[in-house]
């Protein structure tokens, strides 16, 4: 009996460590799976990553040539604003020009109608000599 006694201690702590490496083996089990699925995460976020970047190349591109588009579209409505000035200041010369011209013509008129007039007054007295 003493023997059993001895010997029974050893079966349960052989079973314990039975116990524990089974339980040990299931949690690296599971450790691994968990390291797989870790693994297999972090690729797909180097892949989500790396689309990620190739869209925002793509939304840089399509910036850069917005910037552009504006500013040469900005260039031409300068140029346009500009050729509407010059159109404007031609018609206001032109319009100057005009009323000028109509003010001299007149007083062309005038001064001929005065010399017309003082013609035929100075030509009798000449006549009379």
């Amino acid at each position: 009996m003493r023997r059993l006694f001895f010997a029974l201690p050893v079966v349960v702590l052989a079973i314990a460590v039975a116990g524990c490496s089974s339980t040990s083996e299931q949690q690296a089990q599971q450790s691994e799976a968990a390291a797989a699925k870790a693994q297999q995460a972090a690729e797909q976020a180097e892949q989500d990553a790396a689309k990620a970047q190739a869209a925002a190349d793509k939304a840089t591109e399509a910036a850069d040539r917005a910037t552009k588009a504006v500013q040469e579209a900005t260039i031409e409505i300068n140029r346009v604003a500009d050729h509407i000035d010059q159109m404007q200041r031609d018609r206001e010369a032109a319009m100057h020009r005009h009323r000028r011209s109509h003010v001299t013509k007149s007083a062309h008129k005038a001064a001929a109608a005065k010399t017309a007039a003082a013609a035929p007054a100075a030509a009798p007295s000449s006549s009379t000599k």
